[in-house]
């Protein structure tokens, strides 16, 4: 089954993506040196460590983005995740998190509470808002992203309330399971 990534038709950025490749390539490289400017010794004393990516929202969220573009952004994004994991050796937890379909909106925490972490993992913040996913979809395989099996998913799903915009949004969490 091919997972639908599209963006909403009534959606506000329809601008023809132009040098998609290369735009992709500086994202990546903006996401090297954020990676290479984690502290070695030890995180804020806060409850996470966010690792956004600037802005690619007109590269990823327009209407006329290709799904395979899409689908590489996520790569990358996954790819990123492995690399820290390997870096911090299992100091900390790290989750990415992909919200569909509106991509420019993922990003990569760094959870130094491990309450926080399984705060986050079980959706404690807004139960009423979002309903999980089923255990049989997972995201990974859905979208042949290249993880080890290590790795694992949970889903949340949100239909809006609006009745001129039916928005179905998903969140997913993607961490290494220890």
């Amino acid at each position: 089954m091919q997972r639908n990534l599209s963006i909403p038709k009534n959606h506000n950025i329809r601008k023809k993506v132009r040098g998609s490749k290369r735009k992709l390539r500086s994202l990546e490289r903006q996401l090297d040196s954020i990676l290479l400017g984690i502290p070695d010794e030890s995180l804020p004393h806060g409850k996470s460590w966010r690792y956004h990516v600037s802005s690619p929202a007109k590269l990823v969220d327009s209407a006329n983005s290709s799904f395979k573009l899409r689908r590489r952004f996520l790569q990358l994004l996954a790819d990123r995740l492995v690399e820290l994991d390997s870096s911090i050796k299992g100091k900390y937890k790290t989750l990415l998190f992909v919200s569909i379909p509106f991509l420019s909106q993922s990003r990569i925490e760094i959870c130094v509470d491990d309450k926080y972490f399984e705060r986050l993992l079980n959706n404690a913040d807004a139960p009423s808002i979002w309903t999980p996913i089923g255990a049989d979809k997972n995201i990974i395989k859905e979208l042949n992203i290249a993880l080890t099996t290590q790795y694992q998913a949970k889903g949340y799903l949100r239909i809006s309330s609006d009745s001129k915009t039916k928005l179905q949004e998903e969140n997913w969490f993607i961490w290494k399971a220890s």
